[in-house]
């Protein structure tokens, strides 16, 4: 686990970034299939721009993808890859990753529409159920072509898909030909199939909150469903990401959650409170005077 920890805590870390993002920061409400929504988070308060906001986001949703492949790609270089040609190419995958989730929706920025206009494009797409209290957002619109932002978030989830699965059939078949050798003992492969079951509920747990969301924008958008309850329901779903991610590795992951422990130093004051304790249920017993 000592190799991994830093790893998981990388996954640990953007993935509070991305809730604190959607629940504290930003706060968005959003409007699909309009490509639009308005931010009410601290940062519009402080007059961080609404294009600002969302490039924030949809910037780090790829980037808690990134840091799951990259917990796959560790766990396959520690056990089938560290003496083989990978080693020169795992950083360049890495570099990959994280640059491609920061840079993907760029070319939708560079091509942003007239406000006024799109808000009015947008108000007729919807139809006439929209609620007054949106119809007076001053709405920031990416974007009025689907395909403009859709293509993209198409091929970024196609290409860190598509690297997990490798990653997966790649380590499940590795693990079943070393059950076949000698090369490790069965205590040390049960522990990393153990370490890979908690990896999977744990990864699964994020395709939950985050990718069955963004499965119901995609039907939105293409079908043209408007439906603002269901919307904001799926940012919910969004912010529990955080939450739930952390109940779940800090619960599944036990030496993880001991590596958490002594990182915030609460294993010493855990030490304290037990001594503390301890000397208080000490009983003291007085001599008695022997009777004469």
């Amino acid at each position: 686990m000592g190799s991994v920890k830093w790893i998981m805590l990388n996954f640990h870390v953007w993935c509070m970034c991305l809730d604190y993002g959607l629940t504290v920061l930003t706060v968005p409400i959003v409007i699909f299939p309009a490509l639009g929504g308005y931010p009410f988070g601290i940062l519009t308060e402080w007059g961080v721009s609404a294009e600002f906001q969302t490039y924030l986001i949809v910037t780090l949703i790829p980037v808690v993808s990134a840091a799951v492949i990259t917990i796959f790609e560790n766990r396959y270089f520690l056990v089938f890859g560290h003496n083989s040609k990978w080693r020169r190419f795992r950083v360049l995958l890495s570099i990959f990753n994280y640059l491609y989730a920061a840079t993907w929706c760029l070319p939708s920025f560079m091509i942003i529409p007239e406000q006024n206009m799109a808000r009015k494009v947008a108000l007729e797409m919807l139809g006439p159920n929209v609620s007054d209290y949106i119809r007076h957002f001053p709405i920031f619109m990416m974007s009025l072509e689907i395909t403009y932002l859709t293509l993209p978030c198409l091929l970024i989830v196609l290409t860190f898909a598509t690297e997990v699965i490798l990653f997966v059939a790649i380590i499940k078949k590795g693990m079943t030909e070393l059950a076949k050798t000698a090369r490790f003992s069965k205590n040390t492969l049960k522990m990393q199939k153990n370490f890979l079951k908690a990896v999977y509920i744990q990864v699964s747990m994020y395709m939950t909150s985050i990718q069955l969301p963004l499965a119901y924008f995609f039907v939105s958008i293409f079908f043209k469903i408007y439906n603002q309850s269901a919307n904001n329901f799926c940012f919910v779903v969004f912010s529990l990401n955080g939450l739930s991610s952390t109940i779940l590795m800090l619960w599944v992951h036990t030496p993880y959650r001991d590596f958490c422990y002594k990182l915030l130093r609460i294993e010493k004051w855990r030490k304290k409170i037990g001594q503390a304790n301890s000397q208080d249920n000490v009983v003291s017993v007085a001599p008695t005077a022997a009777p004469k």
